[in-house]
């Protein structure tokens, strides 16, 4: 089945990221039945890579996919990444197939470039052309770029006189790393770039913050859910929380519904500063 042409568009701003699954058999049944009940009650975005778990985390998401329907694939969109060792064009394009293969589903809505590696821009850009002719993938894009690498990337694209250009770039972004907020957050929406962002939960702290936890009660609402709302409180930012907990699961995807006001975010910003000055982009 080839990828339908379409705009990037996702079917909600929140996902689930699969990062550190696929790791262990003991958690197999664990994580299957966590992804599993993702779907059950909504979840249509999915992240992964074929570096989480050396491909263990794609095939867990496969098996969830396969017992939700291959008839349904048209409502979900699935992210992967290329190992950056990998990027080279046929590398890339071989990268891809495989995941698709332990995904069983078809295509990738989108594809990234993990982060920056060896191989030339050039060379992964004709592997994601060679992708999106083949109907392999519908998108792609980047993941760990700043402003530079992502001026590179696009001098590049116009070196090759692609038609298509990068659509994403996945990034470390929540309360505790505002860094691309100083200048790669403005620079991509001016360049039609989406922002998506990991780990919106920082490294599990702010889940168990105490004034997140104080200013989320008045609304009745968990300090994991204030710090996902804060993350998805501008309509061009995707986030994608990642838990194996079926009861955190339900927590992140209830966290869309919660809006903050005017007061919040400023309280929010005197918490935890926006940059004012230009920072080295984080990553985890």
């Amino acid at each position: 089945m080839n990828a339908p042409a379409s705009a990037l568009q996702f079917p909600a701003r929140l996902g689930l990221g699969t990062w550190m699954m696929g790791e262990s058999r003991a958690a197999r049944s664990r994580e299957l039945a966590a992804i599993t009940h993702a779907l059950q009650i909504g979840y249509r975005l999915f992240d992964t890579a074929e570096i989480y778990g050396d491909g263990g985390a794609e095939r867990l998401l496969g098996e969830a996919l396969r017992a939700f329907g291959g008839a349904r694939r048209g409502e979900l969109c699935i992210v992967s990444k290329v190992k950056p060792s990998h990027a080279s064009r046929h590398g890339t394009i071989a990268a891809c197939e495989a995941s698709i293969e332990r995904l069983g589903c078809q295509y990738l809505d989108l594809y990234l470039l993990h982060w920056r590696g060896p191989h030339g821009f050039e060379q992964t850009l004709q592997g994601f052309a060679d992708l999106l002719q083949r109907g392999l993938i519908r998108h792609f894009g980047v993941s760990n770029f700043d402003v530079e690498e992502l001026q590179r990337w696009r001098e590049a694209e116009r070196r090759l006189g692609l038609a298509s250009a990068a659509a994403c770039n996945q990034v470390y972004y929540c309360l505790e790393a505002r860094g691309i907020e100083f200048e790669l957050l403005d620079w991509q929406r001016a360049h039609g770039v989406q922002t998506m962002a990991y780990s919106p939960l920082g490294r599990g702290e702010l889940a168990i913050h105490k004034g997140l936890a104080r200013l989320a009660a008045r609304r009745g609402a968990s300090a994991a859910q204030l710090a996902l709302a804060w993350s998805m409180r501008d309509a061009d930012v995707v986030t994608i929380p990642k838990s194996s907990d079926p009861r955190r699961i339900e927590e992140n995807w209830r966290a869309r519904e919660l809006a903050l006001d005017v007061q919040e975010l400023a309280q929010l910003d005197e918490m935890f500063p926006p940059p004012r000055s230009r920072r080295p982009l984080e990553t985890v």
